[in-house]
């Protein structure tokens, strides 16, 4: 584990994208690629702590551990990973409407007001958080009963069924990382950022 978290703190120095590729990227109103954002800043222990609170379970360690000392998401494949600790006075809302972090995904689950939201949402396994956004609907979650965090890719699109959409991707969060700091950074689509690199 120190070693990814190594390794993830030398690449986001550089490159912070999130973008996995060209159809992921960030553009304005014009169509023009805009850099990609930066993570956003480590959380402490107690904030860590707090969403523990929320959630009614304990994080694994490596999702404490990424929180506290590498950034509280805005890294990774798609469209990056989610913050656990939603910003202080920022509304809380469907994904759609505002950046999701694990925190507000899990207050939709627990505060659902239609039984049709919480036959769809208690489907999920439970002690899940809503992690990465893939785009289309589709995101990656953790089921956080393993310390390794078993990754599940949840596609609603795929099943008409609550939850039917969920297939297994990847037995830990590290492995997942892994194979993410694995692959070439998108140096063509950002060719101006990567110039004399």
């Amino acid at each position: 584990m120190d070693a990814l978290i190594a390794r993830l703190k030398e690449r986001l120095q550089f490159a912070p994208a999130v973008e996995g590729d060209k159809h992921c990227v960030r553009s304005n109103d014009r169509g023009e690629i805009l850099p990609p954002r930066k993570p956003n800043p480590p959380i402490t222990l107690a904030d860590v702590e707090y969403v523990e609170r929320q959630l009614g379970f304990r994080l694994p360690t490596i999702l404490r551990r990424l929180s506290t000392e590498v950034a509280d998401g805005g890294y990774g494949p798609d469209w990056g990973i989610n913050r656990l600790k939603h910003p202080p006075n920022y509304p809380f809302g469907p994904f759609w409407d505002v950046e999701m972090s694990a925190e507000s995904w899990h207050r939709l689950y627990r505060e659902a007001d239609d039984e049709e939201s919480r036959k769809w949402l208690a489907s999920y396994p439970q002690n899940y958080i809503r992690y990465c956004e893939c785009g289309c609907n589709i995101s990656i979650g953790v089921d956080c009963a393993t310390d390794a965090g078993k990754l599940l890719v949840d596609d609603p699109n795929e099943s008409e069924s609550p939850a039917g959409g969920l297939k297994p991707l990847s037995e830990s969060i590290e492995e997942w990382l892994w194979k993410w700091l694995e692959q070439p950074w998108p140096t063509t689509t950002y060719s101006s950022l990567y110039q004399g690199r």
